[in-house]
């Protein structure tokens, strides 16, 4: 995959465990991944929180999927 981060990635599993890949090219990574299997890449030392939550609308708007 090209992933056009500026230096080093950090590869990781949906735990926060670091994941075996390989760098064949600048800004390329391979990475095995089986059925069902993710992978996040990251700037090194980058830590974003990946919770999901609502967020706040920026304009009134009605719920989507829901009549006005």
């Amino acid at each position: 995959m090209r992933h056009g981060i500026d230096g080093p990635v950090e590869i990781r599993d949906r735990h926060g465990r670091p994941l075996d890949h390989e760098e064949p090219a600048d800004g390329t990574v391979r990475i095995r991944l089986g059925k069902g299997e993710s992978a996040l890449i990251t700037a090194e030392d980058d830590h974003p929180d990946l919770t999901v939550r609502p967020v706040t609308a920026n304009a009134p708007a009605p719920r989507w999927g829901l009549p006005a």
